[in-house]
């Protein structure tokens, strides 16, 4: 099924170690991890560095930097990749995720989409 909803609704939650999203794969086909990229996050503007984000997908949890190494590895599209954003933030904060990847089967085509949510306020 293709979607174009990047951001499950209401997935946007407060952690112990920051805020928590899912991501829906907005394409038709399951694609292996190494061609999909966490191209930008922020909460209310502020760029997060890479190094505080990371992803639970298929029972395991990484940094997005390890995207590019898990070619042997797939995001299917009935599953939701729960993203981790190290940084704290208050309810009503607004987080921006740009998101992009590349089917390798389709030369030279690279999709590119956004995703924003808002934290409910207490």
């Amino acid at each position: 099924m293709m979607t174009n909803v990047l951001l499950e609704a209401d997935s946007l939650t407060l952690t112990e170690s920051g805020v928590e999203c899912h991501l829906r794969l907005p394409w038709y086909r399951s694609l292996p991890l190494s061609v999909i990229r966490i191209d930008a996050v922020s909460i209310d503007g502020q760029d997060v560095a890479t190094d505080a984000l990371h992803f639970t997908l298929n029972g395991q949890t990484r940094p997005v930097s390890d995207l590019d190494n898990l070619t042997g590895e797939y995001w299917f599209v009935q599953d939701s990749m729960a993203l981790t954003v190290g940084v704290a933030a208050a309810p009503g904060a607004r987080l921006d995720v740009m998101f992009s990847y590349y089917p390798p089967y389709i030369s030279n085509f690279r999709r590119k989409t956004h995703g924003t949510a808002k934290l409910k306020a207490a």
